[in-house]
């Protein structure tokens, strides 16, 4: 018997005559799912399901050709609430369906929560453009299960000099700022700030060429880097008619700096940690890149981005185990061996002191007061030679504080933007 195809199902609102139905799709693909028990008992489920989330939501139902209910998506105004399907329909295009419609409604963008053991929605949500942008130890549901929070933005893409196509998620409201990222990282590395900053501006977060959605031209040069903020920078311009601020951590802190040489269209700098090392100091000991390029090459990217993390970023051990135990660390690694790259680029002249000093808009450091010696020295011998600088240390903090010490950078950058 051939299975009727998703193309054959019919997707409306809900009613509430559907909430029997509804019920038995919502408790059935639970029990497919989870081997704990829903908050509530079935009843509650049920009540909860026909008084509160039809009458209050935009509730809709998926119906196979016999007109049956086969599943169920609740939006809020910026929420998918509940995605459920029927155990029988699950793996077979139906929920693309129902979050393409949640998008199509949506189109602002969308956030999501979902528990953290559930690693086919997982998948299946970070395939359709979701990004987890926090992780929740259960305290804040009824399950008391670890959860994670989930967020979809429209993205853009632009074309930088050489035709790269540089994927930018758009956020917010207000003046236009963009957001790069540092080595090993995409767009979602400012997933605790970045909702923060959106309620204040337009949030404007890159992945940078060989990263996430954009995508990767050879040969590599910082200076293709710096064109690409530079391409972004000049198209919001455009876009809005304004100039924008950029705020950069690590290397994108140095590529910041350099697009502001580049455009006009770039008002301020925020660098977290991107000024090159000043003199003969270097972040790097001499043959770091060499075993790193000798762990790419045997296929071993995580003790790659675990070597970096030690060596450069500082790292204790117990911050490096703490780290590997998260959720987004499979996502780091994939992009570990772009850091190679990027240390051979270091010395690069075309992105050192003096040219960056050029720098004539302002510029606003950012420096863990507990971060290593060099980005300290770093840091302050580059506010020496810039025009318009200033240096805020945020104490107890090392190289990732947008992370460790949100509002700490939120207060910084908010003060400096004067937003």
């Amino acid at each position: 018997m051939t299975e009727p195809a998703t193309g054959d199902v019919t997707i409306r609102r809900a009613t509430k005559a559907d909430a029997p139905a509804v019920g038995d799709v919502w408790l059935a693909s639970w029990r497919a799912t989870f081997d704990f028990a829903p908050g509530h008992p079935d009843d509650a489920v049920r009540t909860w399901l026909a008084q509160e989330l039809i009458p209050s939501t935009e509730a809709w139902v998926a119906l196979d050709p016999a007109g049956r209910v086969v599943g169920l998506m609740a939006l809020s105004a910026a929420m998918v609430e509940q995605l459920y399907l029927a155990p029988d329909w699950i793996g077979r295009g139906l929920g693309a369906r129902l979050l393409d419609l949640a998008k199509a409604q949506r189109p602002g963008g969308l956030d999501l929560y979902c528990f953290q053991v559930n690693d086919r929605a997982r998948r299946f949500y970070e395939r359709h453009g979701f990004a987890a942008i926090a992780f929740g130890d259960g305290s804040g549901n009824e399950e008391h299960q670890p959860d994670i929070r989930y967020a979809w933005r429209p993205m853009a893409v632009v074309h930088s000099v050489d035709g790269t196509p540089i994927a930018r998620f758009d956020e917010g409201e207000g003046p236009p700022l963009v957001l790069v990222h540092g080595a090993a990282a995409d767009h979602t590395t400012f997933r605790v700030v970045g909702p923060r900053l959106a309620s204040r501006c337009t949030v404007h977060a890159i992945d940078r060429r060989g990263r996430g959605a954009s995508g990767d031209t050879l040969p590599y040069a910082i200076e293709r880097e710096v064109e690409d903020v530079a391409a972004v920078a000049e198209a919001l311009a455009n876009e809005t008619g304004r100039q924008v601020a950029v705020f950069g951590h690590s290397w994108g802190g140095r590529c910041a700096l350099g697009a502001a040489l580049r455009t006009s269209a770039i008002e301020r700098v925020i660098s977290y940690e991107g000024a090159p090392p000043p003199g003969s100091m270097r972040y790097q000991e001499p043959d770091l890149v060499d075993r790193l390029a000798a762990l790419d090459a045997a296929g071993r990217p995580d003790e790659l981005l675990a070597t970096f993390l030690r060596e450069v970023v500082g790292m204790t051990p117990d911050e490096l185990t703490r780290y590997q135990a998260e959720p987004v660390w499979p996502r780091r690694v994939e992009t570990a061996p772009t850091i190679v790259r990027e240390l051979r680029a270091e010395t690069d002249p075309g992105a050192g002191l003096e040219v960056l000093g050029a720098v004539r808009q302002p510029v606003l450091q950012l420096l863990g007061g507990e971060s290593r010696p060099v980005f300290g020295e770093a840091t302050r011998a580059l506010d020496r030679r810039l025009a318009d600088g200033r240096i805020v240390t945020i104490p107890g903090a090392k190289h990732a504080a947008h992370h460790t010490h949100p509002d700490a950078v939120i207060e910084a950058v908010t003060t400096f933007l004067g937003v």
